[in-house]
């Protein structure tokens, strides 16, 4: 009596692992797609705005550092360090997201200090 006891709940448990195994494998595979539909955040560039939230500023202070670097060149000569890289299609601003990261480094390792539209220190 007690073997049969020990041998149905063995099955039990086998069944219940073998259903819920099955429900996880189903619902695992119908959620991967899902993930990969939003390519959106993929795209190689980024609007102002987009910038602004990626670079947790406003779009007047991205539109600032801008102009304190284009100043910065059109006043002193050659820019030595590495600008805020856009490109400027009609009126909006697009940025290149690979090329902004790039450029976080480099104006973090050159401790750079912006106060609206001039550059300060570099």
């Amino acid at each position: 009596m007690k073997n049969q006891y020990t041998l149905l709940g063995a099955a039990l448990i086998l069944g219940l692992s073998l259903v819920g195994g099955s429900y996880v494998i189903s619902h695992g595979l119908q959620m991967q797609p899902q993930a990969q539909v939003d390519t959106q955040d993929e795209h190689p560039l980024m609007t102002l705005a987009e910038t602004a939230r990626f670079l947790r500023l406003s779009e007047d202070q991205v539109k600032n550092i801008m102009k304190a670097e284009n100043a910065m060149l059109r006043n002193d000569g050659p820019f030595e360090g590495m600008k805020l890289p856009y490109l400027k299609v009609d009126n909006e601003f697009l940025f290149n997201k690979q090329q902004v990261m790039l450029w976080i480094q480099a104006a973090s390792q050159e401790k750079r200090v912006y106060m609206g539209e001039k550059l300060i220190s570099k």
